[in-house]
């Protein structure tokens, strides 16, 4: 698959839902590479203050200096985040509100392997330390054309991001299965 058919079918995922994309942005300390962001403003709750909120879906390369471990993941994790915080502050001009749903998906050169799910689940923080709540971590190698995904289930109504992505490109992506061991 590539990069266009890759984000035409993404565009046509996130469409129908509302998402809006936005150009991307390169940064050189730490380096990282965003090729798009997907917004879409979220209403949490009646109250002026406490109810605006916005989905990000972050697409960005795989940074060279990074590998596929749970703890280098941590560390992508925490870039895109201040990417998205930087790019969308709280408030500027009656914008995206305190909260910033962020689903993550990684392009990334290295095959998917059968321990992918379990360091990308692992890399995804449990507690919220800052205004971005991640809400999945994918990682996609299109040559191969696979993914592995690590969705946070806990806001599925409100944001429906990543399972959209899930599952819709479950149907040109697989996912690694491990072999069968007969025995």
């Amino acid at each position: 698959m590539t990069h266009e058919e890759f984000f035409d079918r993404i565009s046509g995922i996130l469409g129908p839902i509302g998402c809006r994309p936005d150009d991307g942005e390169d940064y050189r300390d730490p380096p990282l590479e965003v090729i798009r962001y997907d917004l879409r403003p979220v209403r949490l709750h009646w109250f002026p203050v406490l109810g605006h909120a916005l989905s990000v879906v972050a697409f960005v390369r795989q940074p060279a200096d990074l590998s596929s471990s749970s703890s280098d993941l941590r560390r992508l994790l925490d870039r895109i985040g201040r990417a998205v915080h930087g790019r969308y502050p709280p408030w500027p001009k009656g914008g995206p509100g305190l909260v910033i749903g962020l689903t993550s998906v990684v392009i990334s050169p290295e095959p998917i392997g059968p321990a992918d799910e379990e360091s990308l689940a692992s890399a995804i923080p449990r507690e919220r330390r800052s205004r971005i709540i991640p809400l999945a971590l994918i990682r996609v190698n299109l040559g191969q054309e696979a993914m592995a995904i690590a969705p946070a289930p806990d806001l599925k109504d409100l944001f429906p991001e990543p399972f959209a992505i899930a599952d819709e490109m479950s149907q040109s992506l697989g996912r690694f299965v491990p072999p069968l061991e007969l025995g």
